[in-house]
């Protein structure tokens, strides 16, 4: 029995060799590890901490001086 060779399942490219994937699926898997580690970074990334305005009581304030409305003149 003679040598036998591996089979091909995808066309040779120009160096000869067969290629392993196609470039769309390495231009996919490329865009897919960034978006990975893009929605990692947001979801494991520590939030700033928020300005001391917003974790301090809130003072209330003073009411607003409101003057008496003067009463109407009765109608007759």
């Amino acid at each position: 029995m003679g040598q036998m060779r591996p089979l091909l399942t995808t066309p040779p490219t120009r160096s000869g060799g067969p290629r392993r994937f196609p470039l769309r699926t390495l231009l996919l898997m490329i865009l897919a590890l960034i978006v990975f580690a893009r929605l990692w970074w947001i979801t494991h990334h520590p939030r700033p901490a928020p300005p001391p305005s917003v974790t301090a009581p809130q003072q209330r304030h003073p009411p607003i001086p409101v003057r008496p409305l003067a009463p109407a003149p009765e109608r007759q």
